[in-house]
């Protein structure tokens, strides 16, 4: 039987890591796609998803192989590049997409998987970089949104590092693309560690669709942010950022949920078990999965901690994969 894949003669590829937000507020009330989103902040990382896309001449048919949990969003970034450009539509693609963290659990998989896509499908014709990242951004944007998704996770991996989203919506970008999102960041080689239950997850729908938690979250999140988007946006502002996390995580209702409770719990057992009792490294919640980001309180810290963090997470039963913040999330090696 001959590889499905087999025969496709231009190629691209593209490794985009995930993104976790640790503070939001929703923004969804205007009727246009660009303008959507959410105020927030969070923390880009250099895992997510490896795609590469294999083109020939043909009718624009599809093809996936790999771990994507769905062919709908790959088949609605294809459908919003041809948009901007009809030539996508004269190959036929097969795309292979693989996850390196767990989907639906607060990841930003799903932004990450649709810029990924938009990249590889426009490196495998050959598109300037600079002219394949401004489309990728602006159709991924487009596709969560249609897909009731990420509200911010594209804007943050745009500006990578660790961003405050300052505006809702697409960030404004070149030839005329994107909408009016405001975003900024800064950068620092912090390592971390992504913790999640290996048998649940919830759609971020569940909770952005929700008239109950709109109102919740966005409440939450606009306190907490208040003070954030006050003065300079860099590195000084982590202490901050990790308290008014906690906070949000309180406030939005968020954490009265009893599975995420008992994640925190069992993280504190490990953290403790691995001797980091002593407040050097803190949990905050992803939202929206059942997961969590262990980070350090203050950086930098001298002292080698993830492995020995991750064994004591997986004796309790967790997932978890180390990683760190990353400066460039559209471009991982």
């Amino acid at each position: 039987m001959q590889h499905p894949l087999r025969g496709f003669v231009m190629q691209g590829r593209a490794r985009v890591g995930g993104h976790v937000t640790l503070i939001f507020s929703i923004q969804d009330e205007s009727e246009h796609l660009l303008e959507q989103g959410s105020r927030g902040a969070g923390l880009s990382l250099d895992r997510g998803v490896i795609i590469e896309a294999n083109a020939q001449p043909g009718t624009g048919n599809l093809m996936i192989e790999g771990d994507a949990p769905s062919s709908e969003l790959h088949q609605l970034v294809l459908e919003e590049l041809t948009v901007l450009d009809s030539s996508f539509g004269e190959y036929d693609w097969g795309l292979t997409h693989v996850c390196e963290l767990p989907a639906s659990q607060g990841f930003g998989l799903s932004a990450a998987g649709a810029i990924g896509c938009a990249l590889a499908i426009q490196r495998a014709l050959g598109v300037d970089e600079e002219v394949a990242r401004a489309r990728a951004i602006h159709v991924a944007h487009r596709v969560e949104r249609r897909l009731s998704g990420g509200l911010g996770d594209v804007a943050a991996l745009h500006a990578s590092g660790v961003e405050i989203r300052l505006e809702p919506g697409c960030p404004q970008l070149r030839d005329g693309l994107g909408g009016p999102g405001a975003v900024l960041s800064w950068y620092a080689e912090i390592p971390l560690v992504v913790v999640w239950r290996k048998t649940s997850s919830q759609h971020t729908s569940n909770y952005i669709d929700d008239g109950h938690w709109k109102l919740s979250i966005k409440a939450a999140g606009e306190h907490c942010l208040f003070g954030l988007r006050e003065g300079q946006w860099d590195a000084t502002r982590w202490v901050e950022l990790l308290a008014k996390s906690a906070e949000f995580a309180e406030r939005s209702g968020l954490l009265e949920d009893s599975n995420r409770l008992d994640l925190l719990h069992l993280i504190g057992s490990a953290l403790a078990g691995a001797g980091f009792a002593d407040g050097k490294l803190v949990a905050r919640l992803c939202m929206l999965g059942e997961s969590a980001v262990i980070v350090p309180s203050e950086f930098p810290l001298s002292e080698d901690w993830q492995e020995i963090v991750i064994d004591n997470l997986e004796m309790r039963g967790l997932g978890a994969a180390s990683a760190t913040i990353a400066s460039d999330a559209l471009n991982l090696h």
